[in-house]
């Protein structure tokens, strides 16, 4: 090997390396399972809020508008990228230290998403808050960011 195919070997093994040893992820179908009436009084209240608050009614069709992430003492975005008209990831971002943690597996994660430091919330299912509040029977699954 000459020397700039040593250089290339190296970049490309370090590139690798820094794309598989900082990535983070979260696999949403594990943690620990809350149901609905466990979680803090206050996620519960602004779940309903939203539910009862966030109405879009267009014709005979109302859907619910939901933030993708509702932040308690943290400060979290939800990210996508897309390639043309499709979702191809999501991901999470802490906005404080940039930290981003990838979902694992399925890329269709339940919204919306509560963040209460770095404790996060994850629905168990689909439409589980609409315009007529929660369903009390939610269960949400816990996982902690580190």
């Amino acid at each position: 090997m000459n020397k700039w195919q040593k250089i290339t070997v190296v970049i490309a093994f370090g590139a690798i390396g820094i794309c598989f040893g900082c990535t983070r992820s979260i696999d949403y179908t594990e943690g620990e399972k809350v149901e609905y009436s466990d979680l803090p009084k206050e996620v519960q209240d602004t779940l309903t809020w939203w539910g009862e608050h966030t109405i879009i009614s267009v014709g005979d069709t109302v859907s619910v508008e939901l933030p993708d992430v509702i932040c308690y003492e943290s400060d979290y975005s939800f990210l996508y990228s897309k390639f043309g008209p499709w979702i191809i990831s999501r991901k999470l971002k802490r906005n404080t230290d940039g930290k981003v943690w990838k979902f694992s597996g399925n890329i269709n994660i339940p919204t919306p998403i509560v963040t209460i430091g770095d404790t996060i919330y994850i629905p168990s299912e689909y439409n589980l808050v609409d315009c007529t509040g929660v369903d009390s029977n939610a269960v949400f699954i816990r996982q902690i960011l580190r």
